[in-house]
């Protein structure tokens, strides 16, 4: 059954659904996923571990960027799939783009000392504070 939403002649654009329904067969990839990026983020004492998942995605491909305490996560990702049936091509369908995701610690980050590992598609960054940032609690006078 249809989703059916009633029209409002007050709405700030009461075409905005038309033309959505109209570009969204464009919008959505061949398979119906959309590429992205789950990661975890855990505080371990003096030191943060990010853990990124990037299926599919070689290491070289990967750049990580530290910028006190944001992080930035970028992947350049390419997809292909092809359905054959009896030696004849009845779709052939290809992805390419760039994934990127920033995290904003609470603390800034020590990048000389932080490092970086990309195995069977997870990305795990260790990520030290840096030295003095653990906060101060000050005394009211």
């Amino acid at each position: 059954m249809s989703r059916l939403t009633p029209y409002s002649p007050l709405s700030a654009d009461p075409f905005a659904d038309v033309f959505q329904a109209f570009l969204r067969p464009m919008r959505q990839r061949g398979d119906g996923e959309v590429p992205r990026m789950d990661i975890d983020v855990t505080e371990n004492g003096d030191q943060y571990i990010l853990k990124a998942e990037l299926p599919g995605v070689d290491k070289k491909d990967i750049a990580v960027q530290i910028d006190g305490a944001t992080v930035v996560i970028s992947a350049n990702k390419e997809q292909r799939s092809e359905v054959k049936e009896e030696g004849k091509v009845l779709r052939k369908e290809r992805y390419w783009g760039q994934i990127e995701r920033s995290v904003t610690l609470a603390s800034p980050i020590d990048s000389s000392a932080a490092k970086a590992v990309c195995e069977n598609g997870v990305l795990v960054l260790t990520l030290p504070k840096m030295a003095g940032s653990l906060g101060k609690t000050l005394q009211i006078e």
